[in-house]
This record gives structure tokens, C-alpha cells and sequence, in this order.
């Protein structure tokens, strides 16, 4: 593997050195001033440091490094991009040190490599799209876009009018946090911000592979419109000629509305750019019945919304009330049978059905228990996470929490099984993890830990 070896002049008295692998991923590199942080670096094959190179800076939720950078690879390769993916952001931790993680990376990486200053971008998934937000507003203009994948904006810093950034914003069909997605598209639709807004075939999580490619290629096309990138008719006729394909082939399935949703963003892409009539001329063809379609969507989605609110309180009573109702009540109060037996539909109300279904389990196999458990309240746990399990019988994680709080309660058997099912259905975790968990201690003089434990990788 050829390796190169970047000097630039930082902030440092002595020049910065990094040793890269074009093509390949180069890992655990450490922050100068600040070892304790670190990323994985790509850059790509034809990478030479004697010119500047646009680069994306991948914030994963749970500090996912190697992850983010897999992830953005081949479009990375394909565009010409600098992967910078951290290996400490972190979601759902008031402690986490994002602030100064983002810091190092930004002061290190802008030593180290060869960085464009009009073609800097960050991609967060659900937290880490909220940091990259704030990113982006603090920068005022530093920053050209960023990439929100399953998350919104930070509480309280919405976006804002002449956004100085693009945003590209992803969300599964089945993501909890799919209203909140459309909401953001919706506002910067109000604000004339260039945005984008994809809906991939899944849940709360990274866009697919080929989506991220996408992305990049999106920004190249923002920065296009921004003049800090040569205007490419190749890539656009070839961005073009996809998106017609990809709207006749949504058609054909059926799929109307998503149609015209992508026919209407490639009409706001290329606007100005590129030729973009035959689009037009495309959605005015699939007929008023696309616009009642919509309709209905929009006012189910609102339904969900309020259905969803309902059923948080309904786990709050589980959590708070002064009596704890029994597990049947709770199901029954959340619709849950018929939630899933809709939920197997392939339409759209299948989809809804399976988001506030996603809705409920986050709740109740993630947020509430992690507050119960904290405070020991080992029992209310238990039924919470019994929600969850019935929601998603598939959850290891899930499964995981139930082990943790029936162990802690002192049903040992139940906590044996509840452990055995999460390794049955994919728990990961390393094995001295799970053997030095506390919540765990009463069961590791039980034979039947040890062979459960056996199962878990080193």
C-alpha cells in the first residue's frame, strides 16, 4: 500500500505530519493536543497533497469512526472527497464531549491535510445530525453543507433565514423520527434554503451506501450553484438522466407521490444549471390524483403525531403513575395488536403503522428504562421493557435491558433467558463487557452464565 506523507504548516511551530494511504482508510489517528480524541481518515486513490480537497466530517451518534468512514467511501473515491469519520461523538449523553471532540478534529485536520475552505461539509446520524447542525450555524458560511440523517436541528437553534449551508436531509420510512424529518423539509422549503430531503426502505439509521454517494454528489452540485466548483455538464446530465429514470421506475411501481416528490427536488437541484423542462412536463403528467394522495398522507402523519403524543402518556402512568398497571393494560392502551397486524401491509398506512410502532419501542426499550434503571426501579423497568419486547420480539438490545433488569430484581431464571434470547438474536457486545456488567453480578456463579458468555465474541 503506497503511503504519502502530507507536511502542511499549521498553528504548531513545526510543521504538521500525517502519514495517509490513498484508497485506503487510515485509523485511530490521534488529535495533536488532544490524544485522547481520535478519526479514521480516507482519502482517495488520486489523492495528491499539493492541491485542496473538499472534506466531510462524519459525527456518529455513538462514536462509530470506521463506520461513517465505510460508509461514505466509494462516493468519497468517486467525487474526490476527504473522509474525516470521529471515533468519540456520542448521542443521549448530556457528559459527552462534542464541543471539544468537533474542535480537535476541525484544528487537527486543518494542520494536517489540504483542506478546500469553500468545500467543507458534516454528516451526523440522529444526534450527531443535530451536532452538525450547530456546526453549521456557529460557522456562519465555514461550513457548505451538511448531511441530517435521521435528526432535525438542535432543540432550540432551528434553521434560519439565508441558511448559510445546504442541507441534504435523509430519513427511513419507518424512522420514529420521520415527522420530525418532514417538518425540517417543510421549514426550509418556507425559508428558500437549498435543501434535499431523500426517504430511504428502512428505520432510524445511516442512509444506505448509495445514498451517501449521493449526498456528495448533491454538494457537488450545490457547490456548482455556490461558483466554488466548476460548473460539470457530464455529472449533471448524468444526475439528470438517474433521477428521470429512478421517478419512471417509482411510477411504474405504483409509487406516485414519490415520483413527483423526486421529480420537484431535481427541478430545485438543477434549476439554473441544467435543463430541466422534460421534469416538468414528467410531473405535470401523473394527474390531480397525486396532490389528494398527498393530502391524505399529510393529514395521517398528523394523526400519528397526536397518536404518539397519547401514547407517551400512556408509558409515562407506566413510569410515574402511582399504581403500576399490568402489562396486558398497557398493551391494550397502546393499540398494540392492531398496530401490528397493520403494520404488515406493504402501503403506506403499513408504513405508518410500523412508525409509531418504532415510536413506542425507542420509548420503552431505550429512553424510560434507562431513567427507571437509574433511579432502581427495577419493576416498573421490567414492564416497560416487556412493551418493548412485544413490539420487537427481534430486539437483542431490548432483550439486553430485560436481562440487566430482571437480574437486578433478583429473578435469576428470567434474567438467564432474557440474556440467553439477546445473544440468540445478535448481541454483540464483547464478552468481558458483558461479564463485569454490574447490574449482571448475581448471576456469574450460575453455570448457565458462563455458557451464555461463551457465546459472546472476545
Amino acid at each position: 500500500m503506497l503511503w504519502l506523507l502530507v507536511l502542511l504548516q499549521g498553528a504548531s511551530p513545526e510543521p504538521a505530519a500525517l502519514r495517509v494511504r490513498p484508497g485506503a482508510i487510515t485509523e485511530g489517528i490521534r488529535c495533536r493536543g488532544a490524544p485522547q480524541f481520535s478519526y479514521e481518515l480516507y482519502v482517495p486513490s488520486g489523492f495528491k497533497p499539493d492541491r485542496a480537497w473538499p472534506v466531510l466530517y462524519v459525527f456518529d451518534p455513538r462514536g462509530r469512526g470506521r463506520l461513517g468512514a465505510e460508509l461514505f467511501r466509494d462516493g468519497a473515491e468517486a467525487r474526490g472527497y476527504l473522509i474525516v469519520s470521529s471515533n468519540d461523538t456520542e448521542s443521549d449523553n448530556p457528559e459527552a464531549p462534542n464541543g471539544p471532540v468537533v474542535n480537535a478534529l476541525w484544528s487537527d485536520t486543518h494542520q494536517r491535510l489540504p483542506i478546500d475552505p469553500k468545500r467543507r461539509y458534516a454528516a451526523g446520524f440522529s444526534g450527531g445530525a443535530r451536532l452538525a447542525s450547530r456546526l453549521g450555524l456557529a460557522l456562519k458560511g465555514d461550513l457548505a453543507g451538511i448531511l441530517a440523517a435521521g435528526g432535525g436541528f438542535a432543540p432550540g437553534q432551528p434553521p434560519v433565514r439565508d441558511l448559510p449551508f445546504a442541507v441534504f436531509a435523509s430519513t427511513g420510512l419507518t424512522d420514529f423520527n420521520y415527522y420530525e424529518m418532514r417538518r425540517l423539509a417543510a421549514s426550509l422549503e418556507k425559508l428558500a434554503a437549498r435543501y434535499r430531503l431523500e426517504v430511504f426502505d428502512g428505520g432510524h439509521d445511516w442512509p444506505p451506501a448509495a445514498l451517501a454517494t449521493a449526498c456528495l454528489e448533491w454538494f457537488d452540485v450545490a457547490a456548482m450553484r455556490a461558483g466554488s466548483l466548476a460548473r460539470d455538464p457530464n455529472l449533471l446530465g448524468s444526475v439528470f438522466a438517474r433521477e428521470m429514470s429512478r421517478a419512471e421506475e417509482l411510477e411504474a411501481s405504483g409509487k406516485r407521490v414519490e415520483a413527483d416528490e423526486l421529480l420537484a427536488a431535481l427541478v430545485r437541484d438543477l434549476e439554473g444549471l441544467y435543463d430541466t423542462e422534460a421534469a416538468d412536463a414528467r410531473r405535470s403528467s401523473l394527474g390531480p390524483r397525486v396532490k389528494q394522495e398527498r393530502r391524505r398522507r399529510e393529514k395521517l402523519d398528523q394523526r400519528d403525531v397526536a397518536i404518539n403524543a397519547r401514547n407517551d402518556q400512556v408509558i409515562t402512568r407506566v413510569v410515574a403513575g402511582d399504581e403500576l398497571p399490568a402489562l396486558g393494560r398497557v398493551l391494550h392502551d397502546l393499540d398494540v395488536a392492531r398496530l401490528l397486524e397493520e403494520a404488515r401491509r406493504a402501503d403506506y398506512d403499513g408504513a405508518s403503522a410500523r412508525r409509531r410502532l418504532a415510536h413506542i419501542e425507542v420509548q420503552t426499550s431505550f429512553y424510560q428504562p434507562r431513567e427507571l434503571m437509574a433511579r432502581g426501579e427495577w419493576r416498573r423497568a421490567i414492564v416497560v421493557l416487556q412493551v418493548a419486547t412485544t413490539v420487537d420480539p427481534e430486539s437483542a438490545f431490548a432483550h439486553w435491558q430485560l436481562a440487566r433488569a430482571h437480574a437486578r430484581r433478583g429473578s435469576r431464571r428470567e434474567a438467564l433467558g432474557a440474556l440467553e434470547k439477546a445473544v440468540d438474536l445478535g448481541l454483540r457486545l464483547p464478552r468481558a463487557r458483558v461479564e463485569a456488567e454490574a447490574d449482571l453480578s448475581s448471576l456469574r456463579e450460575d453455570p448457565a452464565f458462563g455458557r451464555v458468555l461463551s457465546r459472546l465474541p472476545d
